[in-house]
């Protein structure tokens, strides 16, 4: 391979990122925050590639061709910035949010001794022979240390993100377990990928093995990209915002030990709550939250949630689906209301997804809606 099929690849590539980048910054939608986080991304990695296209024709000052490598250290943390500000409705940035210029700092402390502050001729012998000396391998180890780190941040707050909706939320219609999987599962390929091409930088020597997988790399990330761009245009509602003020229940409990209530008083509670879902059946509302039943019952939405997270030991959103299912099955068994369809009983007991109903009512009874009512002599 010689340089112009890099080169080729990368006009390709950098044309298409700018596209994306100017693209997400000005289109209109509700999440202008997440957005300006995926475009500053966009636009910094069309800047780290764009080296393979201009080296032929132009040599930058070493200063500023350092600099152009080091803000992929910006990266990691905008998509991360991203993800959170997408999950989060009243995200907002914050001093601490500054940490995360910490990757960029410390890489330009690592060159500063005999790059930054050396003659010009030291700096573009540095820049010229970059992977064989100390400066470049360390940066290399740490750049895979801060892909790695930001990997599983993202990974525990989309977790979190997770126990959040279950605690807090009853229909699956409200989320989306399959794109946190999707997400988490391309992020992972492409730090694993970045981590070989990184390795083989440190250890290998044929250039031409190096510039495939840089190709294949940039390609992967591309791809990468212009999918979060479509799933954020076609499916807006991709993430439903919850408020960063929602707390996990075991960290209620953590929090609130020394004021918990007594074992009498929580039973009392947990009563008052069982005996009011059977009476009004709250559940039925397709949109009932944790929130929504705690208004209902006069209660805290903190104090609910430990009552069906500790007592019950059941997240919200399954605490909810079994009284559906159940209500499911009572009007399933009874033949008078034979002349009602699955998909009426669905809507009836709260599901607005047959796919969920379907799932929640073979889980609980080991059947379909329709093999269980063919299952009942009297229907």
């Amino acid at each position: 391979m010689d340089f112009s099929t890099l080169g080729i690849t990368t006009i390709f590539i950098l044309f298409f990122s700018l596209l994306l980048g100017f693209f997400v910054l000005t289109v209109k939608t509700s999440n202008k925050k997440a957005n300006k986080f995926l475009g500053i991304y966009f636009l910094i990695f069309a800047i780290h590639i764009s080296v393979f296209f201009y080296s032929k024709y132009i040599t930058l000052p070493p200063t500023l061709e350092m600099l152009r490598d080091h803000i992929a250290f910006f990266t990691s943390p905008l998509l991360f910035l991203y993800v959170i500000s997408s999950i989060y409705s009243d995200f907002k940035l914050k001093p601490k949010h500054l940490l995360h210029l910490l990757p960029f700092g410390v890489q330009i402390l690592i060159f500063l001794p005999r790059f930054y502050f050396a003659n010009i001729n030291t700096r573009s012998f540095l820049l010229e022979n970059l992977n064989n000396t100390i400066e470049g391998k360390l940066s290399i180890i740490f750049g895979l240390f801060i892909a790695f780190f930001y990997l599983v941040t993202i990974f525990l707050e989309l977790r979190k993100y997770k126990q959040l909706l279950l605690e807090n939320y009853s229909n699956r219609s409200a989320f989306n377990y399959k794109w946190l999987y999707q997400l988490f599962i391309l992020l992972s390929i492409i730090f694993c990928f970045s981590f070989f091409k990184q390795t083989y930088k440190i250890f290998g020597t044929d250039v031409e093995v190096l510039n495939i997988m840089r190709i294949i790399l940039t390609l992967i990330l591309l791809v990468f990209l212009t999918w979060i761009v479509l799933k954020s245009m076609y499916y807006p509602d991709l993430f439903r915002n919850i408020n960063s003020e929602h707390t996990l229940a075991r960290k209620i409990l953590i929090k609130d030990h020394k004021t918990n209530k007594s074992e009498k008083d929580n039973k009392e509670d947990l009563n008052r709550l069982l005996k009011f879902m059977e009476a009004e059946e709250p559940y039925l509302d397709a949109t009932i939250t944790l929130q929504k039943l705690a208004d209902k019952i006069e209660m805290s939405n903190r104090e609910v949630s430990i009552l069906i997270n500790q007592n019950l030991n059941q997240h919200f959103f399954d605490f909810i689906n079994q009284l559906r299912i159940k209500k499911a099955q009572k009007i399933l068994s009874n033949s008078k209301n034979n002349q009602l369809t699955v998909q009426q009983i669905m809507y009836d007991v709260g599901f607005n997804s047959k796919s969920s109903f379907y799932t929640a009512f073979k889980k609980q009874t080991g059947l379909t809606p329709l093999e269980y009512r063919k299952s009942k002599p009297d229907s």
